[in-house]
């Protein structure tokens, strides 16, 4: 009985809320107890609970520059920099990266290494098949500076089940660049706003880079030539490779990690939304931070009392970033995508891979491949017959078997290929390589050395057994790569020469026509990021006027950018885009009647012609030399064809094209689309440098459903001469030129020989012998 009294007493002592709260209560619905419901009704026992302050939110810093990041194949890594303010590099506690590999990678003998400034942070097992992983690896102090920092991912893989050559291509793993970041201090304080915090922009969980340009009055034509020129001095102090812009007339709520928000306006337009605008501001040129007041973080102002002192500001800007027009590049300023500057070759050049960045390196797998990034002039004029040459130091072992060789690619493209034919190994010192230079472009290229290597120990493959540990492949980099003195000669239209070097813009000091017809924010966006790959392409910004009257432009270099029915006629004309696109690009119904059925016809009596007949038999001759000697009847001319209007297909969206102007003293670029949306979306695309680089040709239209491009090569090019007059430059422009015109070449040798036999009759006349 006292043990009941007792239990009752403990029950009625207990608060209520404190029953109601317990995890057996799984239901809001009342159950009836014999015990509760005699008891009476006892307020709650006040109990004190500390205030508890939420913690601040982890400040991310995202590390990863591209879209995507996949490390393939048995040995694989990447390197890039990354810029940090003083305080970043203070405030960084752990970096963090999410990952996942194919199944077939081996977790007991694959690895996933982490480099910061050349120093080995993290090497771990890749044990992560077809499902995402997370780490989180505490940064030593000082490992990162203020300024340009190092980072390299690095994946040694092994296959689990099979040693062959082809299992090689199944192995990766993907380095994800939402997941991948350094975790900063969330007390970290906020410094002031500096030059700094432009350079470190960083990128977003995607890789991608924001600029946000806030212009209250978004809409004046007056200001659309600093908005453009300000663009391109960001885009230079960014450098990030998949660099966006977006014109606004509003600040926005806060700055996700890769954004940054950059206010433009005279001091009085800018009072109601910076209210603690400097008092500097309203008397002269003013570039600064200051506090938003909605938001309480800084943004840039870059303002003053008038039009003119905003120019000055702007200039000011731009004219430290400019380069005088006598001083050449040496190198392109590529790092934060390559992990380093990428030399500018101007003439021939030799150059060690150790100067490439090539280390020396034994491997023991079966596909080992290393490269390097080497620039050219947009006047490259080599590719028809020029040979590069790398002077290999390698050495393979006797367990290489014949059938294996070293192959060389050139921006993805075999280039050359050395087969291996001994069986007791051999010591490789300056192995000459003729490398094709027609897959060359203007700007950087990726040269890569592979190595394909058949061995003796892969034949009795073992399921699950350890690498092995003998090196049978060793590359030196004592190796060299030498560029001959090629052509120097510009050749336009050629869009792989903007998205290269920004030629012919970037060499251009005199402003370049920008024909806006309509300056709202969508077509100042598109203009503004276009402006900004175009600088940091060219190394320097260019100076543009913007107007919308194609009679004041002249017959100079220009750009056009609007939709379809805002480009002029006469733009359209020096394009080859035919006058139907306006009303047919973008309308189905327009399409059935114009293109779809012509199409249809086409190829249908291409396939009856094919079928039987005499010209069918020449096609299949013509495809059968395309092929095999890459001999086409088009280069078995002696003028060029006139190039067919083209109607862009509703399949694409974006178009961007390149012709002569009038007179062809200038170039005239276009940006095109069916609407606006379609024109910032597809502007919005190529701002990603992988896609930016696979512009080549007179014309390149965009399948956005497909992510997709078709090329259009320039049938009618001219030759702009860009060097002075030099004999030696002369014959090896004629020589380019002339491997490129077969027919030309042909009736030139055949000439040439008539007279040389013409002259020896003569001779032989006049001095011979008389019987």
């Amino acid at each position: 009985m006292k043990c009941s009294t007792a239990f009752l007493a403990l029950l009625m002592a207990a608060p209520l809320t404190a029953l109601a709260a317990t995890p057996f209560d799984m239901s809001q619905e009342r159950v009836n107890d014999p015990i509760t419901d005699i008891m009476p009704k006892i307020d709650p026992i006040p109990v004190a609970v500390p205030k508890v302050e939420p913690a601040a939110a982890v400040k991310l810093r995202y590390l990863v520059p591209f879209p995507r990041l996949t490390l393939d194949g048995e040995v694989s890594g990447r390197t890039w920099t990354i810029y940090l303010t003083p305080a970043q590099a203070a405030a960084a506690q752990k970096l963090n990266y999410g990952y996942r590999s194919s199944i077939l990678v081996a977790p007991e003998t694959s690895k996933i290494a982490v480099y910061v400034n050349d120093a080995l942070l993290s090497e771990q097992p890749a044990q992560s098949p077809e499902q995402i992983s997370e780490r989180s690896i505490e940064l030593p102090a000082n490992l990162l500076k203020p300024g340009a920092n190092k980072i390299s991912f690095r994946a040694v893989q092994q296959h689990r089940t099979d040693c062959t050559i082809e299992s090689t291509f199944q192995l990766w793993t993907e380095i994800l660049p939402e997941k991948t970041y350094l975790s900063l201090d969330p007390n970290m304080p906020e410094a002031a706003g500096t030059i700094d915090d432009v350079k470190a922009i960083g990128v977003d969980k995607t890789g991608r880079t924001h600029f946000r340009i806030v212009v209250p009055d978004v809409g004046d034509q007056s200001q659309t030539d600093q908005v453009m020129r300000l663009s391109q001095a960001l885009a230079l102090l960014g450098r990030m490779p998949n660099q966006s812009f977006r014109i606004a007339d509003a600040i926005p709520a806060s700055d996700g990690p890769g954004e940054m928000t950059v206010v433009v306006g005279i001091a009085s337009s800018l009072a109601d939304i910076l209210p603690d605008l400097p008092d500097a501001a309203r008397t002269s040129a003013f570039t600064g931070f200051v506090k938003d007041p909605k938001s309480g973080r800084s943004v840039m102002v870059v303002s003053g009392p008038d039009r003119q002192s905003i120019k000055t500001a702007v200039e000011t800007m731009a004219t430290a970033l400019d380069r005088p027009q006598n001083v050449q590049r040496d190198m392109l300023a590529t790092q934060t995508w390559t992990g380093s500057e990428t030399p500018f070759l101007w003439s021939g050049t030799s150059l060690t891979f150790a100067k490439l960045g090539v280390s020396t390196a034994e491997f023991s797998g079966r596909r080992f491949r290393t490269g390097f990034d080497v620039g050219v002039p947009a006047d490259f004029y080599a590719g028809a017959y020029g040979e590069a040459q790398i002077l290999l130091d390698a050495a393979y072992s006797s367990e290489v078997m014949p059938g294996s060789h070293i192959d060389v690619y050139v921006n993805g493209s075999i280039a050359a290929t050395v087969p291996i034919t001994s069986t007791s190994g051999g010591l490789l010192r300056h192995l000459p390589i003729r490398v094709t230079m027609r897959h060359f472009r203007p700007g950087d290229n990726r040269i890569e050395v592979e190595a394909v290597l058949q061995a003796k120990g892969d034949l009795a493959c073992v399921p699950g057994a350890a690498a092995p540990e003998e090196p049978r492949f060793a590359l030196f980099n004592s190796s060299e790569f030498r560029m001959p003195d090629f052509a120097r000669i510009a050749e336009l239209p050629n869009l792989s020469a903007i998205s290269g070097t920004g030629f012919p813009y970037g060499r251009d000091y005199n402003p370049i026509s920008l024909f806006l017809d309509r300056t709202d924010a969508q077509t100042l966006s598109v203009s503004a990021t276009f402006l900004g790959k175009l600088a940091v392409a060219a190394g320097r910004p260019v100076e543009t006027v913007a107007g919308n009257s194609t009679v004041r432009m002249g017959d100079g270099n220009a750009i056009f950018i609007g939709a379809i029915s805002q480009i002029p006629q006469a733009a359209l004309d020096r394009i080859r885009v035919a006058d139907a696109a306006r009303s047919a690009w973008g309308n189905q119904a327009a399409e059935i009647a114009s293109g779809t059925e012509n199409a249809e016809a086409l190829d249908e009596w291409r396939t009856r012609v094919r079928g039987g007949s005499w010209f069918g038999q020449i096609a299949a001759f013509e495809d059968w030399a395309k092929q095999t000697f890459d001999i086409s009847f088009g280069s078995l001319q002696f003028l060029p064809t006139d190039e067919d209007e083209t109607l862009p297909p509703n399949s694409s969206s974006f178009l961007m094209a390149q012709g002569l102007s009038p007179e062809e003293t200038g170039t005239w670029t276009v940006l095109v689309a069916p609407d606006g949306n379609d024109l910032q979306s597809g502007m919005n695309y190529f701002s990603d440098e992988k896609n930016w680089r696979e512009l080549s040709g007179r014309m390149v239209m965009l399948d956005a459903a497909k992510k997709q491009l078709a090329v259009l090569p320039a049938m009618r090019t001219k030759l702009i001469e860009t060097q002075p007059f030099s004999v030696a430059n002369y014959r090896l422009i004629a020589a380019n030129w002339l491997s490129t015109n077969i027919l030309s070449y042909a009736a030139l040798f055949a000439g040439f020989s008539g007279l040389l036999g013409l002259a020896t009759s003569m001779l032989l006349g006049t001095f011979g012998r008389r019987k």
